[in-house]
């Protein structure tokens, strides 16, 4: 393993170790060395109190913000990388928890460690690059094992997030909790402190979920320690209300398909397709709700064949979608394009370029612009063929890479929009005057250049303008 630090690092744990103070990297950055992998953030804490903190890394030139120090946190600037500085400390936490409601500073790395709230997350290591790993976390890394440091009630109780978080984790490295964690999931006075956590926590948290590596495994536990059915609090309007989570997604285990199409129930082959489609928040949200309303009424049925069936379940998929995205605050472009996706993902044509051509007409319809629908479009043949590698069943490798070829076909030989076209809306208003009339007449000329009446040139398309100028001057003359 390589635990050779970055300069900027390095030097951070150097000029905090002066003058005889201690200093130590902590947390995720370790255990990513440890792995080998390479971290995505470098935290550091130290026996200087916060004040001390700030004039060591004024002095150092580095720039400094404050907003944390009350919690004894420190943001430095440093190659233009900001890098988080705190001072040792315990916690205690009250009815709050999403804070502690008291925070002690210690001039004790094992006691700071001690609130952390896995093993794998409690090592440090100091400038000479000795590790510090009171609890045993690089022996869980060795075996694969998420375990708490100390009582997984004790933990959880204090910040229920913790339960979110232990399924991030299992999601990010692979590791399977230890039975104590799953225990502690489902302790009564935790539950009734996760009611309290916000839903704009847990949506991170989700989220975070999502774009880990394996995402099917973080999804199982909280379905199977029933989290994802439990409620966190929200605001509308200045009132408090109770926001569930993601019950939609539990009630999915155990329900059937046809085995003429599917070898997995709903559940199993939703994960897979998260799993399946790369880790952008767009595709994997989408992959998720992408069969929502299977099982439900209103779409399960039996088809002629005496089958199950689901029909309607995409559109009916996508208003619980934009339920769903809506409650857990979600940003709009993503629950909006999410719902676009899982709305449409049955519909897409084969590789015949003439059904390829009537449906970009009808959908681009959807878009103010080429570019945003050509992404959509990208997003939904990928969220197609995730959904079809994760039905368990013999396909066709090749569907997406035809589909796509077929689909640029299209689209290089198409005008979508009216900005499109090789004419002005200025030239159309001198020819027939301002007003809405412009843009009706561009739509209609969209129209003619797409069934093939009108070829898309400037010459062809002023002539048409002109002919329509000379139809309303002879209307105008003779109505006189």
């Amino acid at each position: 393993m390589d635990l050779t630090l970055p300069p900027a690092p390095k030097l951070i744990l150097e000029k905090m170790s002066e003058d005889g103070f201690t200093c130590y990297l902590v947390g995720g950055s370790v255990r990513d060395m440890l792995r080998d992998r390479e971290p995505s953030d470098y935290d550091f804490v130290t026996n200087r109190s916060p004040g001390e903190i700030v004039a060591a890394a004024t002095k150092a030139g580095w720039k400094v913000w404050q907003h944390g120090i009350a919690f004894g946190v420190v943001n430095v600037l440093l190659q233009n990388t900001s890098f988080e500085i705190a001072t040792m400390r315990t916690e205690s936490y009250g009815a709050d928890p999403h804070r502690p409601d008291a925070v002690a500073f210690v001039d004790d790395i094992v006691r700071d460690l001690s609130r952390r709230d896995f093993t794998i997350n409690a090592m440090a290591m100091d400038r000479k690059g000795r590790i510090i790993d009171p609890f045993g976390g690089q022996d869980d890394l060795e075996k694969g094992i998420i375990r708490c440091v100390g009582q997984p009630h004790e933990r959880f109780r204090e910040d229920p997030l913790r339960v979110l978080r232990a399924a991030r984790f299992i999601s990010k490295t692979g590791f399977t909790a230890e039975p104590g964690i799953a225990t502690a999931s489902q302790d009564g006075k935790m539950l009734r402190r996760f009611a309290s956590l916000s839903v704009e926590r847990v949506r991170d948290e989700l989220d975070k979920i999502l774009l880990s590596h394996r995402p099917s495994r973080g999804m199982r536990f909280l379905v199977d320690t029933g989290i994802l059915e439990r409620s966190c609090r929200g605001k509308t309007g200045g009132e408090r209300e109770a926001v569930p989570i993601l019950p939609e997604l539990a009630v999915m285990q155990g329900v059937g398909q046809n085995p003429r199409f599917h070898a997995y129930d709903v559940l199993e082959h939703t994960l897979k397709a998260v799993e399946g489609i790369a880790p952008q928040p767009v595709l994997r949200w989408a992959a998720l709700l992408h069969d929502v309303a299977k099982g439900k009424a209103g779409t399960r049925c039996l088809n002629k064949r005496g089958e199950i069936a689901d029909y309607g379940h995409a559109g009916a998929g996508a208003k619980l979608a934009r339920e769903i995205l809506v409650r857990l605050r979600i940003p709009l472009v993503t629950a909006n394009r999410v719902v676009w996706l899982v709305k449409n993902h049955m519909v897409v044509p084969g590789a015949d370029d003439g059904r390829m051509a009537r449906w970009v007409k009808k959908h681009s319809r959807d878009f103010t612009d080429r570019e945003a629908f050509m992404e959509a479009t990208r997003q939904l043949f990928l969220l197609a063929d995730a959904d079809n590698r994760a039905r368990g069943k013999k396909i066709d490798e090749s569907y997406i890479h035809v589909v796509t070829d077929s689909f640029q076909r299209v689209m290089a030989q198409t005008a979508l929009y009216p900005t499109e076209l090789k004419i002005s809306g200025d030239f159309i208003a001198k020819k027939i005057g301002k007003g809405p009339q412009v843009g009706k007449t561009l739509r209609d000329l969209l129209i003619d250049v797409q069934t093939g009446r009108l070829a898309n040139s400037k010459e062809v398309l002023q002539a048409a303008v002109n002919k329509k100028a000379s139809r309303l001057a002879r209307r105008k003359e003779s109505g006189r």
